[in-house]
C-alpha cells in the first residue's frame, strides 16, 4: 500500500471524509488532492535526506513523536490543530513559504480545486504522510509491492483507488473498511529504533552528532529503507514527477 492509499484509508477508511469535509470536498476531490499534494511532500522528504543531517533530523523526529495519530484520530487532523506542526514540516522540507504557494497553485490547474483550499491542506497532508512513513518503517503499515503512479485522466492507479475506495466509482457507497490491526513493536518502534542508534549512537532523543560524524553504513540503510517506502510516491496524479515540479519551483524562488 503506498502512501496516497493509506492517507485515502486511514481514519478506519474514512480519510477522505475525514479530510474533505473540512474544505467542502467530495470524496473524488479530496482523493486527487492527495494524490497531487502528498507527492510533493515526499518529493521534498527524499531530497531533504540526499543530506546526512537531513535523513538523521526525519529519523529523529519519527522516533520522538506520535506521527500515527494522523491516520488515526479525526480531532489530530483538523487544520487548527495540525496546522502549526505541519508548516513547520513543510518549512524544514521546502524552505520558503512560496514553494507551498507554488505547490498549490500547481496542484490547482491539476485538479480545478482552489488553491486556496490546497495550500490549507498541504500542512495536513504534509502530518500525513509523515505518519505513513512512520507506520511503515514501525511495520504499522502494510507490505507493499511496488505501486505505478496514479494517472491523469481517470487511468491507471487513480481510476482503480477510486473504484476501490468508493465501491465502483464517484457516488458509489464506500465499503466499510475494517480497522487495520497493527504488528506488535518490539519496545522503542524496531526498526526505527535500531536505525536512530546506530545512526545518532543512543536512538530517539540521543545527544546529536556533528554533520560528517554519522556511521556511513547506518546512514546508507536508512536512506535505503526511506527510499523504498517512497519509491513510488513521487509522482503526481497529473503524471509529472514531483521531484522535478519542486526543483523547478525551487529554482524560481532561488534556494
Amino acid at each position: 500500500m503506498n502512501i496516497v492509499e493509506m492517507i485515502a484509508r486511514s481514519h478506519n477508511g474514512r480519510g477522505l471524509e475525514v479530510l474533505g469535509q473540512q474544505f467542502g470536498l467530495d470524496r473524488r476531490q479530496t482523493l486527487e488532492a492527495i494524490a497531487e499534494l502528498a507527492p510533493m511532500v515526499t518529493a521534498g522528504v527524499r531530497r531533504n535526506t540526499r543530506q546526512d543531517d537531513g535523513l538523521a533530523s526525519l529519523l529523529e523526529a519519527l522516533g520522538g513523536g506520535r506521527h500515527e495519530r494522523y491516520l488515526e484520530d479525526d480531532e489530530a487532523v483538523r487544520y487548527d490543530h495540525v496546522r502549526d506542526e505541519g508548516n513547520a514540516i513543510l518549512g524544514h522540507l521546502f524552505g520558503e513559504k512560496q514553494v507551498s504557494r507554488d505547490v498549490a497553485m500547481h496542484a490547482s490547474g491539476s485538479t480545478g480545486i482552489g488553491a486556496v483550499i490546497l495550500k490549507k491542506m498541504l500542512p495536513i497532508i504534509a502530518s500525513m504522510v509523515l505518519g505513513a512513513i512512520f507506520k511503515q518503517m514501525t511495520g504499522g503499515g502494510q507490505q507493499r509491492a511496488p505501486q505505478p503512479a496514479p494517472q491523469p485522466q481517470g487511468g491507471g492507479g487513480l481510476d482503480d483507488l477510486l473504484r476501490d475506495i468508493l465501491g465502483g466509482g464517484q457516488g458509489q457507497p464506500a465499503p466499510r473498511q475494517q480497522p487495520q490491526q497493527r504488528a506488535p513493536q518490539p519496545q522503542g518502534g524496531g526498526g526505527l529504533d535500531d536505525l536512530l542508534r546506530d545512526i545518532l549512537g543512543g536512538g530517539a532523543g540521543a545527544p546529536r552528532q556533528k554533520r560528517g560524524g554519522y556511521d556511513d553504513g547506518a546512514v546508507r540503510r536508512g536512506r535505503e529503507t526511506l527510499d523504498d517506502i517512497i519509491a513510488g510516491d513521487t509522482r503526481t496524479r497529473s503524471g509529472n514527477a514531483a521531484d522535478d515540479l519542486l526543483e523547478s519551483v525551487r529554482r524560481r524562488t532561488g534556494q
